[in-house]
């Protein structure tokens, strides 16, 4: 079994003590030299069940609202994925999203901040490891994809689950939320999900196309508008404090977040509509 982390460290099941390692994720973007605990509690059964039926669905998405999840949506994860990520166990995933709190947006980039940051990214993935506990119950299989994790791109995957559209920030927009949330995951040996076969949210890609207010608040000068193209800016990791200092300022200044999804798509449809 490989392990759940972006790292490519060795997992030995057999092993008690598997069930809460010190896992270094020096590899990962935002956790830089800390470390995550596995926080799982159920075994992985050794013969996986691969159907589940849509009472046990039902269930699921109940605990996860009750765990102030926002969002759930289902994909299958494309096969040049798999095949470019080793450390993935599961072609199939459940995405997650949970609301940035004002607590976090009201607070500019600080210590202070960072620490909301973090009990978010803490909240968040406990919630992820109790509803991984609970398919595990029922006899699936499963790997978490902890919101702060690198395991995979969670921001793509929720694309791909149709849950929103990437903004040119790189963030993630939906109806629900805009860009204010975090995203999580979990890869699954289910294979009848009820994946979306559709993204209804592809005219965000023409909206940002005439909207760079997520590049210009930036006081790190942390995204930088691509060359020739008017579609995703680049991110210099190096200079984003999202995560060392809590920082949101390219959450708030987008319209999505600062006015709502559908006042926008309204505003883009009737531009659209004048336009032809």
């Amino acid at each position: 079994m490989k392990n759940n982390t972006c790292c490519n460290e060795k997992e030995d099941l057999k092993d008690l003590e598997t069930l809460n390692p010190q896992k270094d994720l020096k590899c990962c973007g935002c956790y830089d030299k800390s470390t995550i605990n596995d926080k799982s509690m159920i075994r992985n059964p050794k013969t996986p069940k691969k159907e589940i039926n849509i009472e046990t669905i039902k269930n699921i998405e109940k605990k996860a609202k009750e765990l102030d999840i926002v969002n759930i949506s289902y994909v299958k994860i494309p096969e040049e994925v798999l095949k470019a990520n080793h450390n993935l166990n599961y072609s199939n995933a459940i995405v997650f999203t949970m609301a940035i709190g004002m607590d976090i947006i009201n607070k500019k980039a600080s210590d202070e901040a960072k620490k909301f940051n973090d009990k978010l990214y803490e909240k968040f993935g406990n919630a992820t490891y109790l509803i991984s506990d609970e398919l595990r119950k029922e006899g699936f299989q499963t790997q978490i994809a902890h919101p702060k994790e690198d395991l995979i791109d969670l921001t793509k995957l929720g694309y791909d689950s149709g849950l929103g559209y990437t903004g040119k920030s790189g963030l993630l927009i939906s109806p629900e939320l805009g860009p204010r949330m975090k995203i999580s995951a979990i890869l699954t040996s289910i294979e009848n999900l009820p994946f979306s076969s559709k993204n209804e949210h592809e005219w965000i890609k023409d909206y940002c196309k005439l909207c760079s207010r997520c590049i210009r608040s930036c006081p790190q000068n942390a995204l930088i508008e691509k060359e020739n193209t008017l579609l995703k800016a680049d991110l210099i990791k190096d200079n984003c404090i999202g995560c060392s200092q809590g920082c949101t300022y390219c959450i708030e200044a987008c319209p999505f977040y600062e006015i709502g999804y559908d006042v926008v798509k309204a505003k883009y449809l009737k531009l659209e509509s004048n336009l032809q």
